[in-house]
């Protein structure tokens, strides 16, 4: 019983065949046209991008998105009353901060 052959051995075994029947293949006058036309249908290899590539696309794409999330926000708080939580930045500032966290770690 023989083992069963690899994807590589059955190529190599088909390209060796045909090495060795080289010499009864007929080639006709317009072999290379034929070659040329068949290159010209295949077309151009596209390249896979690499994760940077893709990356920077992704980043130049949210630019101007991002851009106009920040402009919107700032334009949302310049308009809003925000110091309205401004006593909650007063805590901090007073020094209680210390007093929450000790509460927070059961001292």
């Amino acid at each position: 019983m023989n083992p069963p052959k690899t994807g590589h051995e059955v190529l190599q075994a088909i390209l060796t065949k045909a090495y060795r029947q080289k010499e009864n293949v007929e080639v006709g006058d317009q072999w290379q046209q034929g070659v040329m036309r068949r290159v010209r249908e295949l077309g151009a290899i596209q390249p896979t991008p690499s994760f940077a590539e893709m990356l920077e696309q992704l980043v130049w794409r949210l630019a101007p998105v991002t851009c106009l999330l920040i402009l919107g926000l700032t334009v949302l708080f310049a308009v809003s009353d925000f110091t309205s939580g401004y006593e909650v930045f007063q805590l901090f500032m007073n020094g209680t901060e210390e007093l929450t966290f000790a509460l927070f770690a059961g001292l």
